[in-house]
């Protein structure tokens, strides 16, 4: 079974027959730039995530090939929990968006990431990628019956008996999802921001990022994104009735979802637009950076039980180092356009 599922991923097919497309192996120009922050607190806090992110590189091989594939994987509690030498290796969005944080840290490990998830056939999937690069059509529908874990592309043997679960993300285009996932999850917002935004529809972009920080409910009840001021809390509809409970006194702590948060900071400073967020933009800075663990990598989501007080919730993952470090080094895209 491994072998048939990496002959259809060299040949370009998609694994078992059921139509769903691939993902984009040709390489792309990133219109985007990256640079190093100038405080030194910042760049401590990113050349930990950093190194997380390069300790949890792994090399597998694919049976019949011997071009290197290095891919982030790590012990992904959700994913066969009774296992523990079984390591969950996302090709997106981890190892994808680990490749381009890395860029400005270790040059050769980002060259040589990209080379293979390029060799895979799948370097982007047309929904997370379009934080690098215009995308001819965004695709918010997942295309896989496993929404939370992806589809797995084959397991592969690595050093000390572990096996990494290579996975990938398949998306589809659907018009009905290209409404309603943008009006409800926090990250397909932004997502859908940055595609109108390369596609030429910029202040619609803006407004649409804008509108993913305010709280409008007054105005309109079905607003399910927005940025918690007072308690430091990106909500949306994954954790909006545990806020409302928390608010009200009848929920113990509300999750936050770190990821989700650091993809609204990216747009932010990729679109040049912290001027128009003000002084609530330290906090939302700090908030993300509040859930780097001692080894440098950034959980998922925390747990918050008031404005100060939080408990981290799983151990970190390639997505949120990933993206908690892109949020940082990305440059406007003014930057982009002079280079």
């Amino acid at each position: 079974m491994t072998s048939f599922l990496v002959l259809c991923i060299l040949c370009g097919t998609p694994s078992g027959g059921d139509g769903v497309p691939k993902g984009e192996s040709k390489p792309w120009q990133d219109a985007v730039v990256y640079r190093m922050p100038d405080d030194p607190g910042t760049k401590k806090r990113l050349a930990r995530a950093a190194e997380w992110l390069k300790s949890h590189c792994v090399t597998i091989s694919l049976p019949g090939d011997k071009f290197p594939v290095p891919v982030i994987a790590w012990k992904d509690p959700t994913l066969e929990p009774a296992n523990p030498k079984l390591l969950a290796g996302y090709v997106i969005t981890d190892t994808l968006w680990s490749a381009k944080a890395l860029k400005v840290f270790d040059p050769t490990v980002s060259q040589e990431i990209e080379a293979g998830i390029q060799h895979l056939g799948w370097y982007g999937n047309g929904l997370h990628d379009v934080l690098f690069h215009p995308i001819d059509t965004i695709k918010h529908r997942p295309a896989d019956q496993d929404h939370v874990h992806g589809f797995s592309l084959g397991r592969f043997p690595i050093t000390d008996d572990r096996v990494v679960d290579l996975r990938v993300f398949r998306q589809k285009w659907d018009a009905e999802f290209a409404v309603g996932h943008p009006a409800l999850f926090a990250e397909h917002a932004v997502y859908q921001a940055l595609y109108d935004f390369w596609q030429g529809r910029r202040e619609g972009a803006r407004r649409r990022i804008l509108e993913a920080i305010q709280d409008d409910r007054a105005r309109n009840p079905r607003d399910w994104i927005f940025w918690d001021d007072q308690g430091g809390i990106l909500v949306d509809y994954v954790n909006y009735e545990e806020w409302l409970g928390l608010r009200a006194g009848n929920k113990p702590f509300c999750r936050h979802f770190t990821f989700k948060l650091g993809v609204l900071l990216y747009a932010i400073s990729l679109l040049g637009m912290e001027p128009e967020i003000g002084p609530r933009l330290e906090r939302m800075k700090q908030r993300l950076w509040d859930a780097q663990t001692e080894g440098g990598g950034i959980a998922h989501f925390v747990d918050l039980r008031g404005e100060r007080e939080l408990t981290r919730g799983r151990e970190p993952t390639g997505e949120a180092t990933a993206i908690a470090i892109l949020a940082e080094v990305v440059a406007p895209l003014h930057a982009a356009v002079d280079r």
